[in-house]
């Protein structure tokens, strides 16, 4: 008898799983940032930003009928500012959620929040003064591309706003495109096309980014083949990994391969590290990755966080590029619930949810030290939530160390009304 086929397999050269004794998690502290938040459906960025001029954490979130507020945390003073509405959307369809807010700091200290018109268009909302929330938020229309899921990168007066454009829902069929502004959102460049798979025959061609990180000009985009047999959004296969290289608007793979303005279907192996079975997953699963995302190291290697599950198995697992391959590290096999991860010097820190969503764990990884804890908290849930949806990390922060949502997931779709908490932690 032929051996059963793997439910999927990783590009990697090695596989090691660390089962080594750690220290005690530090102690973390909760802090509830409002209770009347909705669900949204953010990525791994843009839930808060830190500004060390004024030693303040700023938050964004959807409330009541997906309209977009910001807090401000003060660090000095351990105190929080009232609610302050950017934007009123005044939304109450079942795909409202997607219309959600993403928060970045432009080079003049003002605040922006980027926020997509579900497969309509992209607006871009400024404070009036720098490093501040309150006064009259202007709002800017970027781009009528069919933009979904923005994800923002600011570098110097240099902005890059990646989405993914609903090209054909019927196929289903979405490519990964970009636009830039020079001058801190002024003006805005056409859309380039950096992913297209083309309409592939496995109808896997709708391109879903998780995350994008960038370092030293090196923007690194993560993401999955959706869609299928089933539909827009019915499956999903696979994790890839490339880069937009800023100065000269190319595409590259993790070994520096230049692949163009571009990367089309043919060249989609390139960028493969992890290869899924869509056909293989548990009850209530319609994709087999959680929220992959890769940083880049001050070593020059990558690292990759993400979570996979099959109908028998569930893991958080990390992968690190270090030149010629990939080695993969197993950090948790109870649990598939990947959240997000940060560099921090020469090591990586991540967040995952245990599997009955009851706890957040943070870690610490590097390559020679193994894994470290950082907090294990139990979920401060109120107002019927019973899911942590996201938990984004604070990059370069201040004392705020992530920023995570909470939902009920049955009616998260339908419910419009503030009512559940977004909290902070601090460690």
């Amino acid at each position: 008898m032929p051996p059963a086929p793997r439910s999927f397999v990783l590009t990697m050269t090695a596989l090691i799983t660390l089962v080594i004794p750690v220290p005690s998690a530090s102690a973390a502290t909760i802090d509830t940032v409002t209770t009347q938040s909705i669900y949204g459906c953010l990525r791994t960025n843009g839930a808060a930003v830190y500004d060390s001029a004024v030693n303040q954490t700023f938050v964004t979130y959807s409330g009541t009928n997906h309209d977009i507020y910001i807090k401000a945390y003060h660090h000095a003073g351990s105190s929080w500012s009232a609610a302050a509405k950017v934007a009123t959307l005044n939304l109450t369809h079942s795909n409202a959620y997607h219309d959600y807010p993403v928060l970045r700091q432009l080079s003049d200290g003002r605040l922006a929040i980027f926020q997509a018109t579900h497969t309509s268009s992209l607006q871009m909302y400024t404070s009036p003064s720098p490093r501040s929330i309150t006064g009259t938020w202007s709002n800017r229309r970027i781009s009528t591309d069919r933009n979904t899921y923005p994800e923002p990168i600011v570098i110097g007066s240099a902005i890059y706003v990646f989405y993914s454009q609903n090209t054909d829902l019927s196929w289903p069929y979405r490519i990964y495109r970009v636009i830039k502004s020079t001058n801190s959102g002024q003006t805005w460049s056409a859309p380039q096309t950096v992913i297209d798979s083309g309409r592939s025959a496995d109808k896997f061609s709708e391109v879903y980014a998780f995350g994008v990180y960038e370092r030293n000009g090196r923007i690194y985009i993560t993401w999955s083949q959706h869609g299928g047999p089933k539909g827009h959004n019915g499956a999903g296969k696979n994790i890839y990994v490339a880069y937009f290289n800023t100065a000269d608007s190319t595409m590259r793979t993790v070994n520096d391969t230049n692949l163009g303005a571009g990367i089309t279907g043919g060249e989609l192996s390139q960028a493969l590290v992890v290869t899924t079975n869509p056909n293989d997953l548990p009850v209530g699963k319609t994709l087999p990755e959680e929220n992959p995302v890769a940083v880049p190291m001050q070593d020059g290697t990558v690292v990759l966080g993400y979570g996979v599950h099959t109908a028998n198995s569930r893991r958080i697992v990390l992968a690190r590029w270090a030149g010629s391959s990939w080695t993969s590290t197993t950090i948790d096999s109870a649990t598939s619930l990947f959240k997000d991860i940060v560099a921090s010097g020469d090591a990586v820190e991540f967040v995952y949810a245990t599997a009955d969503n009851r706890r957040l764990i943070a870690k610490r990884w590097n390559p020679s030290a193994g894994q470290t804890p950082v907090f294990d908290i139990s979920v401060p849930y109120s107002g019927g939530a019973d899911t942590v949806f996201y938990a984004n990390f604070v990059e370069k922060r201040g004392g705020i160390s992530v920023i995570a949502s909470t939902i009920h997931y049955a009616t998260r779709k339908d419910v419009h009304t503030g009512r559940w908490p977004i909290f902070a932690i601090s460690n």
